[in-house]
């Protein structure tokens, strides 16, 4: 099985659980960048997140064909997806009848509504929903997260 680990991290806590659950899966990792640098301040970034707004992305492998799973790792900002993240699902082609995962790393909380409106994004595009995990970011800072992203790895390599 060939699977995609597409990320956007802002400060770093998503992109080092994609490489780990990469390492651990075998899978190609590409980040999700913003065209334009977004900043050290998340405030107009949160309300685009609010809002549901998408933001313009640099280009990334977003076609499925090569690939038998996808796995979305995003942040989670004002219980919603980040806008770069939404452009990237947006984006996403020839996804039909693929499987897809979903992690979500959060402050605090929303990551379950994340993993939501994730999945209603993907699923609308026809694939076919495996798993979720939702991570906090202090258990990301103190390296606690390897047997967390075990089982969730386990539950992708076992469809």
């Amino acid at each position: 099985m060939k699977t995609l680990i597409a990320f956007y991290s802002w400060q770093g806590h998503t992109g080092t659980l994609a490489r780990a659950l990469s390492e651990k899966t075998g899978g190609t990792v590409v980040r999700i960048e913003p065209l334009i640098d977004p900043g050290t301040r998340i405030g107009g970034k949160g309300l685009k997140a609010l809002l549901g707004m998408r933001e313009a992305i640099k280009p990334v492998q977003a076609d499925l064909t090569e690939f038998d799973h996808l796995v979305i790792a995003t942040p989670v900002w004002a219980h919603n997806l980040p806008p770069y993240t939404r452009q990237y699902l947006s984006a996403i082609s020839n996804s039909r009848g693929r499987k897809f995962s979903v992690l979500a790393e959060m402050g605090a909380s929303g990551g379950e509504k994340v993993v939501a409106k994730v999945r209603k994004i993907l699923e609308g595009k026809g694939m076919i929903f495996v798993a979720s995990v939702v991570t906090v970011e202090k258990d990301v800072d103190e390296k606690k997260f390897d047997e967390t992203l075990d089982e969730f790895a386990r539950k992708i390599q076992a469809e």
